[in-house]
């Protein structure tokens, strides 16, 4: 079995000051062609596990029904308990409801915002003694207890397991074989084609996308519903092939926003792919991009976090490659 030991900062009874900072966003997304559905992205300073590396790839099947990776795991001996792995989360993340059930012991708050509305609220921070996905085990792992019901119940799991707690590995996202594959090793160097350097915004990766000639950063989200989904202003900048039509309505936990849909008259390039004219999704007041289910649905998709790489390859290439 392989094993992770936590960061072993002190904590005391409350952290508020640790200036700790969730942002976690639920799109429950309804209207035409978009299933009801959830996105998370959670920012978070804290504790960062380190593995004692093994020399096999673990492959962690997950379940897509949701539209979002979901894998078992299994909390101080006790479960299986089902969590999303989310790119878009840099914490986890577990109901109020499992928490209470496991008499999780509260270790302190955080504040918890969305990024269309930064007011924060409170939330109490447990820890997690053992928690094991796949062959892979934290230990004294904190999490941050999700308060809001329906958040909860759009979620569809009991959890958030953050992409980015696997350091030290490369984390792949296959959608098509739907599982996940942990990798010890690193990301050769950037060659501007399918091997990026990836940026944080908030905390969370993501990469430029050349749109219609204009940089824009869009955050690669595992825990999206969505394609391509574009900031708010770009309904403003960007030329339609139709005027945009609204496609339903995306709620947070501190608001709501509009979700549009249409095609543009353009193109979207990115390391050595190129869309013409597609068809996306603007996100009204959100100030960055999203890449979610349907873009990893279509690219195998591999993170290493260690040094801000990400490498994108079309299914189909990997396909003919073997992979």
């Amino acid at each position: 079995m392989k094993t992770t030991w936590a960061d072993r900062r002190k904590f005391g009874k409350n952290i508020e000051n640790e200036r700790s900072l969730y942002s976690v966003l639920d799109m429950t997304v309804k209207g035409n062609g978009l299933a009801r559905a959830l996105a998370s992205a959670a920012l978070v300073y804290a504790a960062v596990p380190c593995f004692a590396q093994g020399s096999d790839t673990t492959v962690v099947p997950f379940d897509l029904r949701t539209m979002r990776p979901i894998v078992e795991a299994y909390i101080n001996g006790k479960g299986p308990y089902k969590f999303v792995v989310d790119t878009g989360a840099s914490g986890t993340m577990v109901t109020a409801a499992l928490a209470k059930a496991l008499k999780l012991p509260q270790i302190g708050t955080v504040l918890v915002s969305a990024p269309n509305n930064p007011n924060p609220i409170r939330a109490p921070q447990h820890r997690i003694r053992k928690l094991v996905v796949g062959d892979i085990t934290f230990f004294r792992q904190s999490a941050t207890a999700i308060l809001d019901e329906d958040f909860a119940r759009s979620l569809g799991a009991d959890g958030i397991l953050s992409a980015a707690d696997f350091r030290g590995y490369l984390v792949t996202f296959d959608y098509r074989k739907r599982q996940m594959l942990l990798t010890p090793g690193k990301l050769p160097e950037p060659d501007g084609e399918n091997v990026l350097d990836f940026t944080r915004r908030e905390l969370i990766p993501g990469v430029y996308l050349q749109v219609a000639g204009e940089r824009v950063f869009c955050h690669l989200d595992s825990g999206s519903p969505f394609y391509i989904a574009l900031p708010g202003r770009m309904l403003q900048t960007l030329d339609f092939e139709q005027a945009p039509k609204l496609i339903g309505e995306a709620g947070s936990i501190t608001g709501t926003f509009a979700v549009y849909q249409a095609k543009i008259s353009g193109d979207i390039s990115f390391g050595k792919y190129l869309l013409s004219n597609p068809t996306v999704q603007v996100m009204d007041k959100m100030p960055y991009g999203n890449l979610g289910y349907r873009f990893f649905r279509d690219y195998l998709i591999t993170f290493d976090f260690r040094q801000s790489r990400v490498k994108l390859q079309y299914w189909r290439e990997a396909v003919e490659e073997g992979g």
